[in-house]
């Protein structure tokens, strides 16, 4: 599942087989018409320089109870770090949690109860019988 939300937010790479039509269609795009007013999303995706210039939106939207992904690949170093730790200390004070989930590519949550990590433990062989 997040091979695919990585790879439709062009993060990762993905047999195109996996994707299909109905995964690119926005939400509610099905020909009907809601009459309520629209929601914030829950994911916030931030992608490349922008992410450095707008630090703070993204801390609003951590504030907000919003998931972000901030994908800093092609950013200078520097300001890559400036940036991911200014967002590291929003989540920290909210109890939230950041992640690494690519090569230069981070989630942030602002409650640690959002996101579960299940690994598999190196060098340990499970046995289900």
């Amino acid at each position: 599942m997040l091979e695919r939300l990585l790879a439709l937010l062009g993060i990762s790479r993905q047999r195109d087989e996996w994707l299909s039509d109905d995964d690119l269609k926005p939400y509610g795009e099905e020909g009907q018409t809601s009459k309520s007013s629209p929601q914030r999303a829950a994911l916030v995706f931030c992608r490349g320089v922008i992410c450095v210039e707008r630090r703070e939106d993204l801390a609003e939207a951590l504030h907000n109870g919003q998931i972000i992904i901030v994908d800093l690949r092609n950013v200078d170093k520097g300001e890559g770090q400036s940036a991911l730790d200014f967002i590291c200390g929003v989540a920290y004070a909210m109890r939230g949690v950041v992640m690494r989930i690519a090569p230069a590519v981070f989630l942030a949550t602002p409650d640690r109860n959002l996101v579960e990590l299940w690994e598999e433990e190196k060098g340990v062989a499970h046995n289900h019988e």
